[in-house]
């Protein structure tokens, strides 16, 4: 698509699509370390890509889970930002922190997460992951400046738009 080519990266990253998620979404790369899976994830569940998310998950975590859940999840909500804290890795595992903000039913929420990923196959998988905090932020009203010009790494700043004509349209 011409848009992947011109539009920055929901991971938040600054870096156009295709020169950062985009390659491992479409697995043309491997994302070398577990931030970049991390980032790519988050930025799977932004364009509604189920399928990347559940070709990422380890052997051991696939049994839980299914293509159809994690679509019906994602396109159930606006994911507007992702903010990494801290991660660590090795050569067979790491961890990720990251708060993550969506939308979901009108309601702006936050979740943060120490993610736990593993090497299988010379391949980065998501393993698990610890919720440290799951909270609703603010019922968004439809009149109010969209929760996305909040977020200095969201994609879809839309310089101070309503809500009702910003990222309420788009979910």
């Amino acid at each position: 698509m011409i848009l992947d080519t011109i539009m920055l990266c929901p991971c938040g990253s600054k870096i156009l699509l295709a020169e950062c998620c985009l390659p491992y979404i479409k697995k043309e790369q491997l994302p070398a370390s577990p931030e970049q899976l991390m980032r790519s994830r988050f930025c799977a569940y932004a364009r509604n890509n189920a399928q990347y998310l559940y070709d990422t998950y380890a052997k051991n975590s696939k049994e839980n889970q299914s293509v159809a859940d994690i679509q019906q999840w994602a396109q159930a909500c606006k994911w507007l930002a992702l903010e990494v804290h801290h991660g660590l890795d090795n050569s067979v595992g790491g961890t990720v922190e990251f708060s993550a903000y969506y939308i979901n039913n009108d309601t702006l929420c936050m979740l943060r997460e120490k993610s736990r990923f593993i090497k299988e196959e010379k391949a980065w998988r998501y393993l698990d992951g610890d919720i440290k905090q799951n909270q609703v932020i603010t019922k968004i009203k439809r009149n109010e400046i969209c929760p996305c010009n909040r977020y200095k790494t969201a994609n879809t700043v839309k310089k101070n738009k309503k809500y009702k004509h910003c990222c309420a349209k788009s979910y």
